[in-house]
């Protein structure tokens, strides 16, 4: 098993990224540390440890750039390939559990890991949290069915990846095209009519954006890479799920404006409110879930189940999310340039 892990100026976190993979079970054969364009000590802080460090070569398609160099250098021949952010950590039987979801399915090409939070703090962390352990939820609900294959940590056939090279003649597995790569290539996999799934035994801790201005910009990126692909390849078995929650995103936002119209109307009006006890029990069920969800976070503090038991804390990061949403579909529309 071959485990890339490409790298930016992780300085502060490489180290504790490889020294989980070094410590896991089921051992890799090889980890290849792939230092794109770094500025600061992460190759050398790399070359401390048993690992394979090798710097990128004029690469200016970032992240899927750098994946597709280690692999091509080093992944060609691998029977299984895991890639995974540098600012993630695996459990200690994190490989184990992928490998055995892989081979779990013939048609399988890929399973991920569940991610989630590293410690932290500040407001934006603890909410990104608690978003982790919602998507974790549906995930379950969908029987581990997956949107993406994570590129906080999946693992793949290697057969599947050079397949993938040949069907659409690329340089490597990893779309240098693709603003959210880990997406484009799920799509690719599901294109060619395999599954991809999330492993429920593997787990691993990723990094947060630190500050709300950090977080817009990756969901910006995200969901302008999300929306690009979908555009990309049109309504196709592969991208009818996605295009469909686009379509309810819509639904459901307009929904939203016209509840605050609504309420706004009334106000003006000065026509009062009419409480109904039937009316509450959409609200109690959703205190439930939120509370629920909250208390299965790992290390929850009274803080999250306060922040998550208020709901209105969490229904404004929940407006938040959907600007950024909205946002990204907007550019996306509108212009073809991407940005990272």
């Amino acid at each position: 098993m071959l485990v890339i892990v490409p790298a930016h100026n992780e300085s502060e976190q490489i180290a504790d990224t490889i020294e989980s993979v070094l410590q896991q079970s089921l051992p890799p054969t090889q980890v290849v540390v792939a230092c794109d364009n770094c500025t600061d000590d992460t190759a050398a802080i790399a070359a401390r440890y048993p690992v394979t460090v090798m710097e990128t070569v004029d690469n200016r398609a970032r992240k899927s750039g750098a994946m597709n160099q280690a692999w091509l250098a080093h992944g060609q021949d691998a029977d299984f390939v895991l890639t995974m952010d540098a600012d993630t950590t695996l459990a200690n039987d994190t490989l184990e559990h992928l490998l055995v979801g892989l081979l779990d399915g013939r048609r399988r090409a890929a399973v991920c890991a569940r991610y989630w939070a590293k410690d932290s703090t500040g407001l934006a962390w603890r909410l990104q949290r608690l978003e982790y352990a919602r998507y974790d939820d549906t995930r379950e609900l969908r029987g581990w069915r997956v949107q993406v294959a994570s590129g906080a940590a999946s693992l793949y056939r290697g057969s599947v990846l050079r397949y993938v090279v040949a069907e659409f003649d690329r340089p490597g597995p990893w779309d240098e095209h693709s603003l959210i790569e880990d997406y484009g290539l799920t799509l690719d996999l599901k294109t060619l009519g395999y599954e991809v799934r999330a492993a429920p035994g593997a787990t691993v801790l990723t990094d947060t954006p630190d500050t709300f201005k950090e977080l817009w910009q990756q969901r910006q990126r995200w969901g302008r890479g999300g929306v690009d692909e979908c555009r990309k390849r049109g309504w196709t078995p592969a991208t009818r799920r996605d295009l469909l929650a686009y379509m309810l995103f819509g639904f459901g936002l307009t929904m939203r404006l016209l509840w605050v119209f609504y309420v706004v109307l009334i106000l003006v009006l000065a026509t009062g409110f009419a409480f109904s006890l039937l009316g509450l029990v959409p609200l109690a069920v959703m205190w439930v879930e939120r509370v629920s969800s909250a208390w299965r976070v790992p290390g929850r503090t009274w803080v999250d189940l306060t922040i998550a038991g208020t709901v209105l804390v969490e229904d404004v990061y929940g407006m938040f999310l959907e600007t950024c949403t909205s946002v990204s579909i907007f550019k996306s529309l509108r212009s073809s340039q991407q940005v990272w």
